[in-house]
């Protein structure tokens, strides 16, 4: 197979228990290392790897040797991969220095102690220290990378923090990976699993506008978002959406593959039922190759696949090739 970009999910296992994770509703697995390894065989022209999923990729014991799988036959290959934040121990950051992981994004949802505990289950104390402990071993030796940013996702009670109290953590922690910001994620496959408590934190519309306004307004949010556009923080996601034209074309579906710990490919980081949505596994890539082109297909004929509902880019594509339909 031919893939530039891949998702590699190394296990759904966390040790945290964020309420609007699917993975908590999944069978608890890791991707057996010699499924990686066959996987890394078995593909060709690999430029970047997003090593997380539906769990805590540092809980895998064998996370490093992924890498260095990885590296053995593609030396130049970027590294990536979000993290809770929790597992910076010595022996963490040793290796992950030693692995040349480009960037790192730890997941937040509140920068305030007590409602990090709330939503997530753990101590936001223990992500500042290792935080803190990292960069200052990556300084000290000089190096450039790994970057490290937060991947904010917003909820109606912490839209709030936005204009302050996250760009503020940001600069305090001398955090230089940027920020990515994304609402609670709305498509069926998540959304299904959300309690009704969860439910009540998909953002309305005084809320999206606290968070707009921070986003027009907050300076030091603008400027720690503006730090994913530089040269190194030019990371897995970014390269992969701009492989492509995704206003009509899904670039996932082009050069992208996501891979599950029990070694079957779904079409995109955000499809969740494996089972149903599954287009074949490492036996099958002339089977992927075809389910791929038949979603391709679909979207450009102007209609949603059923595992894409939800989706904002699939929405986009479609709309997008109906006007090119209709000018042909």
């Amino acid at each position: 197979m031919h893939i530039r970009f891949a998702q590699i999910e190394p296990t759904t296992r966390c040790n945290y228990t964020c309420g609007f994770c699917v993975g908590r509703h999944m069978p608890q697995t890791d991707l057996a290392l010699q499924n990686f390894q066959r996987f890394i065989d078995s593909v060709e022209g690999l430029e970047a790897i997003e090593l997380q999923g539906e769990g805590e990729p540092l809980l895998h014991t064998d996370f490093f040797s992924m890498i260095d799988i990885a590296r053995a036959k593609f030396p130049n290959i970027e590294i990536s991969m979000i993290t809770n934040g929790s597992m910076f121990t010595t022996d963490n950051i040793e290796k992950l220095l030693a692995a040349k992981v480009g960037r790192i994004f730890v997941s937040a949802e509140s920068v305030d102690d007590e409602n990090f505990q709330k939503i997530r289950g753990g101590k936001l104390e223990r992500v500042r220290r290792g935080i803190r402990a990292l960069l200052a071993e990556r300084n000290q030796r000089q190096l450039k990378q790994p970057i490290l940013g937060l991947s904010i996702t917003v909820l109606r009670s912490t839209a709030g923090e936005l204009h302050e109290a996250i760009p503020s953590f940001y600069q305090q922690l001398g955090l230089d990976g940027g920020i990515n910001i994304q609402p609670l994620q709305n498509m069926p496959q998540y959304s299904e699993h959300y309690s009704h408590d969860m439910l009540s934190q998909r953002l309305d519309k005084a809320s999206s506008d606290i968070a707009n306004t921070a986003l027009q307004t907050s300076v030091a949010l603008k400027k720690a978002i503006s730090d994913r556009g530089k040269t190194l923080a030019t990371g897995f996601y970014e390269r992969l959406y701009s492989s492509v034209d995704s206003r009509l074309e899904c670039p996932w579906l082009a050069n992208g593959a996501y891979m599950t710990t029990e070694g079957t490919f779904v079409a995109c980081c955000h499809v969740k039922d494996y089972n149903k949505y599954g287009m074949g596994n490492l036996e099958d890539a002339g089977k992927i190759s075809e389910n791929r082109k038949a979603l391709q297909k679909t979207l450009a004929n102007g209609a949603i696949p059923e595992q894409c509902a939800g989706c904002t880019v699939a929405r986009n594509i479609v709309r997008n090739n109906r006007i090119v339909n209709r000018n042909i």
